[in-house]
C-alpha cells in the first residue's frame, strides 16, 4: 500500500533564510528566520566587509527503530551574507536567537553617530 509513497532520500539543502532589517536608536538591528536550527550550530563570522551568518537545522530523528517510508523535511543548512561597511563598531556586534529567530546587533561607531556642532558667537 505504501509503495507509491517511497520516498526515502536524505538530501541536505542549502537555504538563503528570510530576513528582515530595522533601525533602532540609529544601530542596525538584522533578524533572520533560521526555524530548527539548533543553538550550537549557529555561526557568525566577519571575514573583511562581510558578516557570514551560518546554522543547520537540527536531524530529524524519531528513533532508530523507525525505518523511513517518505520523507519531505530534510536537513537544511542556512546561510546568509551581508556587506557591513565601516560605520559598524566591529567590536560591539552581537547576537541573540530565540523561538527560531535570530537578531544580530549592529551598533554604528561613534565616528558614524549624528554629532552636534556648537556655534560660537564673536
Amino acid at each position: 500500500m505504501l509503495e507509491k509513497f517511497k520516498r526515502d532520500r536524505e538530501e541536505l539543502s542549502v537555504v538563503a533564510p528570510f530576513a528582515n532589517l530595522y533601525e533602532k536608536g540609529g544601530d542596525i538591528v538584522i533578524a533572520v528566520e533560521m526555524p530548527g536550527v539548533d543553538k550550537d550550530s549557529l555561526a557568525l563570522n566577519l571575514d573583511g566587509n562581510l558578516l557570514i551568518i551560518q546554522g543547520r537545522k537540527k536531524k530529524d530523528d524519531i528513533g532508530k527503530e523507525y525505518a523511513p517510508v517518505y520523507r519531505e523535511r530534510r536537513l537544511v543548512v542556512f546561510e546568509r551574507r551581508f556587506e557591513i561597511n565601516t560605520q559598524i563598531d566591529r567590536e560591539k556586534i552581537r547576537a541573540e536567537y530565540k523561538d527560531g529567530i535570530l537578531k544580530v546587533l549592529l551598533a554604528k561607531s561613534e565616528k558614524a553617530q549624528p554629532k552636534k556642532i556648537t556655534v560660537k558667537t564673536s
